[in-house]
């Protein structure tokens, strides 16, 4: 049986190695089907997000005509894909973007309200999360995810834009020192957009753009409001956040000056 839903990061490389397989090999997905005893839309939804079972997956590439030297690659991102995350562990429900914070290269972030979540203390978390049904669940959660920028293998390298009210509202002297501290890591650039900066779309809400290292895999963009999560690769759309953040970045303070603000509000 496939694994129902969206797979992670791993599993949708392995999905377009398959396709590009099966093309490799001249074969339609009917023609495919037929000879893997899978019906056409079975087929059709592995190529489009559902990993295939174990024995599928080696019966593709027994078909595809890959050499079976060549096979543990492929099994590999299976097991990958398989792998149950972190944050399942946890008890957090809707884990999906976590996941794919947990497997970008690049985030870019422009915070409107409140602080971004890599760079809270708990005690700022649990304050901003206090409204949530499970809040300690979720603060965990939150906490955890910040090892992602202290990574041996692949840390994630953080480019923070911090409306500036965000930094003088409920913010304690332990948070702004904990600011300092992040922002002098060497994966992590900090900047404050400042009020003078006036009106611009920063405005509208935050959003993260989340950059991978496979440059198959299209760079997402999330926004979140109380109504959810919402997520898209489209380009077009991509290319209009990633503008959007560049204007901001050319707003926004030097990251040493940006140090200095919230060094003068520690004293």
């Amino acid at each position: 049986m496939g694994t129902p839903g969206l797979p992670n990061y791993h599993g949708r490389q392995l999905l377009r190695e398959l396709k590009r397989l099966r093309e490799q090999a001249d074969m339609t997905q009917e023609e495919a089907g037929t000879r893997l005893h899978l019906t056409l839309q079975k087929l059709s939804r592995i190529e489009n997000g559902q990993l295939p079972g174990y024995h599928e997956l080696r019966a593709m590439l027994r078909l595809y005509g890959l050499p079976p030297e060549d096979w543990n690659p492929r099994l590999e991102l299976w097991e990958l894909a398989k792998k149950r995350g972190w944050w399942r562990d946890l008890g957090l429900k809707d884990g999906s973007y976590v996941c794919m914070e947990n497997e970008a290269a690049r985030a870019v972030e422009f915070s409107l309200g409140l602080l971004p979540a890599l760079v809270q203390t708990e005690r700022y978390a649990r304050a901003s999360l206090q409204h949530v049904s499970d809040a300690e669940a979720a603060v965990t959660v939150r906490i955890r995810r910040q090892r992602r920028l202290f990574s041996d293998e692949k840390p994630l390298v953080l480019h923070a834009l911090i409306h500036e009210p965000a930094v003088q509202q409920g913010v304690d002297r332990e948070q702004l020192v904990h600011l300092v501290e992040r922002a002098q890591l060497p994966n992590v650039t900090l900047q404050i957009v400042p009020q003078s900066a006036g009106l611009h779309g920063g405005l509208e809400g935050s959003m993260t753009l989340l950059e991978f290292p496979d440059p198959d895999e299209p760079d997402i963009v999330c926004t979140e409001t109380v109504l959810g999560l919402a997520q898209s690769q489209d380009r077009d759309t991509v290319v209009a956040a990633r503008h959007r953040l560049d204007q901001l970045v050319s707003l926004a303070l030097t990251p040493e000056d940006s140090l200095d603000t919230i060094k003068a509000l520690i004293w």
